[in-house]
């Protein structure tokens, strides 16, 4: 349901937060470890500078860090930055004119599936992705 360009995004936010605070990396080493292409990856990451999601840092020590604690950074604000909103917005079968006066076959059901994603991205942290692949890395050894 999201854009493959949202979940690379999100995964190189978690490969970063991750690192120490305020430690800043290029961008291409983010996309050597998460095997991503480049270009794309430096397209995405602006957009979460943007967002004040990330700090980006010009010249020889530059690169990207979170601009915040990844405690405090939820998904949603990761998606909206990359994706936009249009996800919640529109119809889920793609349908223009789809509202309550005249809705599609799915539109009540989407409205309590939208509902459901928007309060659960809402909710995640992307501390909470972090400590749950950090466990998984744990329970590994």
């Amino acid at each position: 349901m999201l854009s493959s360009a949202c979940q690379d995004t999100i995964r190189a936010a978690v490969w970063l937060s991750t690192k120490p605070a305020g430690e800043f990396h290029r961008i291409q080493v983010i996309s050597d470890a998460l095997d991503l292409p480049f270009p794309f990856l430096a397209k995405s990451l602006q957009k979460l500078v943007h967002a004040n999601i990330l700090i980006s840092q010009r010249g020889a020590t530059g690169g990207v860090t979170l601009a915040r604690e990844a405690s405090e950074i939820t998904l949603l604000s990761i998606i909206e930055a990359v994706d936009g909103t249009t996800f919640f917005d529109a119809c889920v079968l793609g349908i223009g004119d789809c509202e309550a006066e005249k809705p599609c076959a799915l539109h009540a059901q989407w409205d309590i599936w939208r509902q459901e994603m928007l309060e659960m991205y809402s909710a995640m942290r992307l501390s909470d992705i972090t400590d749950d692949v950090t466990l998984r890395k744990v329970k590994r050894i």
